[in-house]
């Protein structure tokens, strides 16, 4: 978006109101702040104080507001940051130090520690927790033109100088939307889970834990499963949803049934409490990958899914001896 790294951070948002409402901004109490016993300031207080300062300096050209708070159906808390990207006619002095920040408050942490370029030589990334508890993440350019398509996911344009913003097309909140797979796309991902996942009773029959959670709840879960559940909500949905980063709004779309049973794929450091959530992970993956590939008319592999499920429960089998 405006030409900034896509970062884990960034809030992504959804082309439609979530199944499960969420609380209205408006309906949340004057929140007191975390670590200083004063209110927690609203939005309007935050971006108040940004314009004001923006239209003092001079170096500041232009500024976009994105991400949540610029969904039309908005689900946002007090929790939720603000994404603010910058337009200057000079970087140098973001780049020396972060001085300009104290104007929004004193600062708890900030990522990364020293100003410096995510993507592209003319981007910083300032993302700053204040110890009220407001958090802003600052994307900051000096890139003098905007794609028209550049803010395709929303905006809000805040302030514009030099009519940076007047060729931007209206968004249409599509990015983020989850995608209906190929066959191939399909196919590679269905096979590829049951290559990985013979890694996990591998490691667990062996108690070599940490390299065992790697592969079942690193691997097996945000490259296979994850992916797989995004295209059953997408069929669900008409393909018209997102349920955001890392799956985080999986809850609002899958029934109570289905949730328990995504719930279960979850596992602590209990090395039997891993084998059984292993092979509910399988069964899981399972269930709604034949789901996606029936209503899609894709092939899914049964023999090597019973195979490699056997395989599993052999080596199982072994550990319990």
């Amino acid at each position: 978006m405006g030409g900034t790294a896509r970062l884990p951070t960034t809030v992504e948002t959804d082309v439609r109101s979530d199944t499960q409402a969420c609380l209205p901004l408006a309906a949340w109490p004057r929140l007191v702040s975390v670590t200083r016993g004063k209110p927690l300031r609203t939005e309007e207080d935050v971006l108040s104080q940004f314009s004001e300062w923006a239209r003092r300096n001079d170096v500041i050209r232009a500024a976009v507001l994105t991400s949540s708070r610029v969904n039309p159906n908005p689900c946002i808390d007090f929790l939720s940051d603000y994404d603010i990207e910058l337009y200057v006619s000079d970087l140098r002095p973001f780049q020396q130090d972060d001085s300009w920040l104290r104007v929004f408050g004193p600062i708890m942490v900030r990522w990364p520690l020293k100003p410096r370029s995510t993507d592209g030589e003319n981007w910083i990334t300032r993302l700053v927790q204040f110890k009220d508890g407001v958090r802003i993440d600052f994307q900051i350019t000096d890139q003098t033109s905007i794609e028209p398509d550049a803010y395709d996911n929303g905006y809000r344009v805040l302030i514009d100088k030099d009519n940076l913003t007047t060729g931007l097309q209206e968004p249409t909140f599509s990015e983020y939307i989850i995608k209906k797979p190929s066959r191939q796309e399909y196919e590679t991902l269905v096979h590829e889970f049951w290559w990985d996942a013979i890694y996990v009773p591998k490691y667990l029959w062996r108690d070599e834990l940490p390299f065992a959670k790697y592969m079942f709840d690193n691997v097996l879960r945000y490259s296979f499963l994850q992916k797989v559940v995004e295209w059953y909500i997408g069929l669900q949905n008409d393909w018209s949803v997102s349920t955001g980063t890392c799956g985080k709004k999986f809850k609002r779309y899958l029934d109570a049934e289905t949730w328990l049973e995504f719930e279960s794929t979850y596992a602590g450091a209990d090395v039997e409490e891993n084998w059984r959530a292993f092979f509910k992970t399988v069964e899981f993956f399972r269930k709604l990958a034949r789901t996606v590939g029936t209503s899609l008319g894709y092939d899914y592999p049964t023999e090597l899914d019973e195979e490699v499920t056997q395989y599993c429960l052999s080596i199982r089998k072994t550990n319990m001896e």
